[in-house]
Formats: structure tokens, C-alpha cells, sequence
């Protein structure tokens, strides 16, 4: 009818799409061609940054792009002064924000970031920072994001008490925030260390902790992140291998032992069974599951 939009069948539907794929697929093929035509001919260019930048910024996660682009940038530091150098390095962290908000996973772009950090000859440590810090707004169990933050504050030389004090602040946002209780599990050792503590963690600081996660089962009881952290904090390092408890049955005939560590006894450790100062030959050790796989719990039958 007059005056009514056409609306495109299915099958016209699915041959549009087929039709744009094949179009992307073939100035995909284009240009992955030319880049490595102009690797092999050895052209680190402006040109070979173009070109992978259009391939890149599509689809972030062609690693082998992100090594070309290293490359050329290396062969153009050889011969450009370090103003147009620091301009150029700057110009490819605006197109990295561009590719990550394409996929803020890619391992490919974070790990070119780096580089770009590492090798530009003025780093704004403190833009970097912020960055995270909206990206972690997005995701805040962006690992990715996460990892280039410790690079990040190892390389900016950034105190251990404002990370502290920053992971209190996403937590306190949100006790849901698991990244943010591990960051913490990793920075008390930094800021509080007592070597005479099994976790290398001072008395005093683990109690603060203890009554931060208890506030967060008040929050969300059945929240995991909490329970995961407070299940940490009461772990106090390893346990020393020993005897939880041994007990004999007259009736099935068979002793259970239990152990404070999972071992696993005919391969790396051996347990005899002694009755009267005598050794109880023939014995043999299994886990409850009648395998000798390593466990906590061991039977002989």
C-alpha cells in the first residue's frame, strides 16, 4: 500500500548480509594481502600502519598485525626526532582506545599498549590511570584491564597505600567486586608484612580485614566474592603436613587416616601401618573414590 515502508522478506534479509560479508571478506583479503606483501619487501612505513590499522581497529584481535605495527614502529625511531616520535606514539594510543572499545578484552591491544607506554619518549602515567579507571567503571573484572593497571603503577612508581586505598573505594561501590579483593590480598604482604605470620600479614591489619568482609555478608549474605576473600584470610598460609585423625574398625576391618594436606601415598609419599612395633605387611592405601589419586583422606582396607 501507498505511504507504507517495505519490509525486507527474510530471504532478502539473508542475502543483504551474505552480500556485506563477502564484501568485508573481500577488503579483508585485500588489505591482509598488501600488509604482508609489504612485510616481506620489508616496508616499516607509515603506509604499513595504515593499512593494519584499518584491519586492526575492525577486528582487534589479529595478533600477528599488532607485531608489524611494533616492528615499524621500531624501524621509524631509527630516523624520526623524538618530537614527531612522541606525536606519533600519541596518535597510536588514541587508535588503541579506539580498538578497545571495540573489544576491551583484546590481549592483543593491551599488550600493544605497553609497548607504546615502555618506548614513547614522554608517558602521561597519570591519562593512563584514568583510563583504567573508566574501563574498570564498564567491567570491573576486566583481568586484562587489571593486569595493564599493575604495569601501570609499577611503572608510574605509584604508592601502595593509594591502590589500597583505591580498591577499598570500587569495593566499598561494590562488594560484589572480586578483582578488588584479590588486589587486596596482594597489597597487605606490601603494606603490613610480618615475617613471624604465616600469611606474611601483621595481626592487626588481617582483623581490619576481617571486620571489611564481614560488612559485605550483611550487604549480599549469598555474594561468593566476599566468602572467597574471608576463606583467605582464615587459610593463615599452608598447613604443615600431619595427622588430622586415625581411626581403626574392628568390624569392616580397615583403617582411616586423615591428613591435613591431600598426598598421595605409593607415588609421592609412603605410609606404613605398624601394630605392636611390627610392620603390617600387605598393606594397601586407597582414597575413598578406590584410586590412588591424591587426597586428604586414606583408607586401607
Amino acid at each position: 500500500m501507498h505511504g507504507r515502508l517495505k519490509v525486507k522478506s527474510t530471504e532478502e534479509q539473508i542475502e543483504a548480509k551474505k552480500k556485506d560479508r563477502e564484501k568485508k571478506l573481500l577488503l579483508y583479503n585485500g588489505a591482509m594481502s598488501k600488509i604482508f606483501l609489504k612485510k616481506q619487501d620489508g616496508e616499516l612505513d607509515q603506509e604499513m600502519l595504515l593499512l593494519s590499522g584499518e584491519v586492526l581497529v575492525v577486528n582487534p584481535d589479529v595478533y600477528t598485525l599488532w607485531n608489524f605495527r611494533k616492528e615499524t614502529f621500531l624501524e621509524l625511531s631509527k630516523c624520526l626526532p623524538g618530537e614527531q616520535l612522541q606525536k606519533l606514539y600519541q596518535s597510536e594510543l588514541y587508535f588503541l582506545e579506539a580498538c578497545l572499545k571495540k573489544n576491551p578484552k583484546s590481549y592483543g591491544s593491551w599488550h600493544h599498549r605497553c609497548f607504546v607506554m615502555d618506548h614513547m619518549p614522554d608517558p602521561d602515567w597519570k591519562r593512563e590511570l584514568e583510563l583504567c579507571n573508566q574501563f574498570l567503571q564498564l567491567d570491573e573484572r576486566n583481568f586484562h584491564c587489571w593486569d595493564y593497571r599493575r604495569f601501570v603503577v609499577h611503572s608510574a612508581k605509584i604508592p601502595p597505600e593509594e591502590e589500597f586505598e583505591f580498591s577499598l573505594r570500587l569495593i566499598n561501590n561494590n562488594f560484589s567486586n572480586y578483582s578488588s579483593w584479590h588486589y587486596r590480598s596482594k597489597l597487605l604482604p606490601i603494606l603490613f608484612p610480618d615475617a613471624t605470620q604465616p600469611m606474611g600479614v601483621s595481626e592487626n591489619a588481617l582483623l581490619k580485614e576481617y571486620e571489611l568482609v564481614q560488612n559485605g555478608f550483611f550487604t549480599d549474605p549469598d555474594d561468593q566474592s566476599n566468602w572467597f576473600y574471608h576463606r583467605w584470610l582464615m587459610g593463615r598460609g599452608n598447613q604443615t603436613l600431619n595427622i588430622n585423625c586415625f581411626y581403626v574398625s574392628r568390624e569392616v576391618n580397615c583403617v582411616l587416616v586423615s591428613f591435613t594436606q591431600h598426598i598421595q601415598i605409593g607415588k609421592k609419599t609412603d605410609l606404613k601401618l605398624e601394630c605392636n612395633g611390627q610392620t603390617m605387611p600387605g598393606t594397601v592405601w586407597l582414597n575413598p573414590n578406590r584410586t590412588s589419586q591424591p587426597s586428604c583422606l586414606w583408607i586401607s582396607f
